[in-house]
C-alpha cells in the first residue's frame, strides 16, 4: 500500500501570517486585533521576537494569549495580561503617546497612497456603510509602522479611496507632516505580493511577490498602476516546524483557516 505524505505547503492566507510576523522586531509593542494579525503577533513571539508585546484595542495589555480567541472580548485573549484596561488606555495611554511600534489594520479599500477606507464605499445603487474607524485612525496616525494583511482584489485597491478613514500618505510626500501627523511606513501584504512605502516616497511600491505570483497577476488585480521595485524578492515560505506551530499550537481547530478543513490540509 502506498502511503501519501501529508501536504505541508502553506496556504495563501497562512503566508500572510508569516510575512506579517516578519514585520515585528524583537521588543516591539504591537497592536493587533483577532484573526490573522493576532496570529502574526503570536508567531513572532514564538520565533524571532520573544520580547514582542501585544496590545489589544479593547484594553488588554501584554497578554499571554491562549489559542484561539474569536474576538477582542474573548477570555482567551485576556490570559495573564499585565493589565486589563480599557479602550482609552490602549489608544490614549499607548498608541497616541507613540509607544506602539507596529499596528495591524484592515479595510475595504487601500489606495495608491496607502490611505485606508473602512467607513463607506460607492456602489451603483449608492453608498454602502461599513463599520468605520474604531481605533484604526489612531493607529494609522501614531504608529511608526502599519501592516495590512488582505486578499488582493481590484476593488480593494482603487486609485483613490472613496473615503479616507485612516491616513496613509494622504496626498503624497510631506502631506502627513503638513497635517501634523507622525511619519509612517506602510507594508501591505496580500496573497499576490508585498507593497510598501513611506512618507518620502508617498506611494506604494511592489517590493516582493508571493510564491507563484507574477507582476502581471498583481497589475491585473490592482485598480492603479503601482511602482515596481527594480529587484523583486519572493516571499519566503515557512519551515515545516513553523507551519506546525501555526497549525497545531496557535490555531489547532482551524478557526481562522476554515479552508484547511475544506482542503483536508490538517494533521488529524
Amino acid at each position: 500500500m502506498t502511503v501519501t505524505e501529508p501536504d505541508i505547503s502553506a496556504l495563501p492566507r497562512e503566508l500572510l501570517v508569516f510575512e506579517g510576523a516578519r514585520q515585528i522586531a524583537d521588543g516591539d509593542c504591537v497592536i493587533a486585533g483577532t484573526g490573522l494579525p493576532l496570529l502574526a503577533g503570536l508567531v513572532a513571539q514564538r520565533t524571532h521576537a520573544p520580547r514582542a508585546r501585544l496590545l489589544i484595542e479593547s484594553g488588554v495589555v501584554f497578554p499571554k494569549v491562549v489559542p484561539t480567541p474569536l474576538s477582542v472580548v474573548d477570555p482567551r485573549i485576556m490570559h495573564a495580561p499585565s493589565k486589563l484596561g480599557s479602550l482609552i488606555e490602549s489608544l490614549g495611554g499607548f498608541v497616541q503617546r507613540g509607544l506602539v511600534a507596529t499596528g495591524f489594520l484592515g479595510g475595504a479599500q487601500i489606495d495608491a497612497r496607502a490611505n485606508i477606507n473602512s467607513t463607506w464605499i460607492e456602489r451603483g445603487s449608492g453608498r454602502v456603510r461599513l463599520p468605520g474607524s474604531g481605533g484604526a485612525n489612531d493607529i494609522a496616525s501614531h504608529c511608526a509602522t502599519i501592516v495590512v494583511l488582505t486578499s488582493h482584489e481590484k476593488r480593494r485597491f482603487p486609485e483613490r479611496c472613496d473615503y479616507i478613514t485612516s491616513p496613509g500618505f494622504l496626498d503624497g510626500p510631506g502631506a502627513r507632516r503638513r497635517a501634523g501627523l507622525n511619519p509612517v511606513r506602510v507594508k501591505v501584504v496580500t496573497d499576490l505580493c508585498v507593497l510598501e512605502g513611506d512618507d518620502t516616497e508617498g506611494e506604494l511600491t511592489v517590493s516582493a511577490l508571493m510564491p507563484g505570483a507574477t507582476v502581471e497577476d498583481v497589475l491585473a488585480n490592482t485598480g492603479f498602476t503601482p511602482r515596481i521595485a527594480d529587484h523583486l524578492d519572493v516571499v519566503a515560505t515557512p519551515s515545516a516546524e513553523h507551519l506546525a506551530l501555526l497549525r497545531d499550537v496557535l490555531d489547532p481547530e482551524s478557526r481562522y483557516f476554515p479552508e484547511r478543513l475544506r482542503n483536508g490540509n490538517t494533521h488529524d
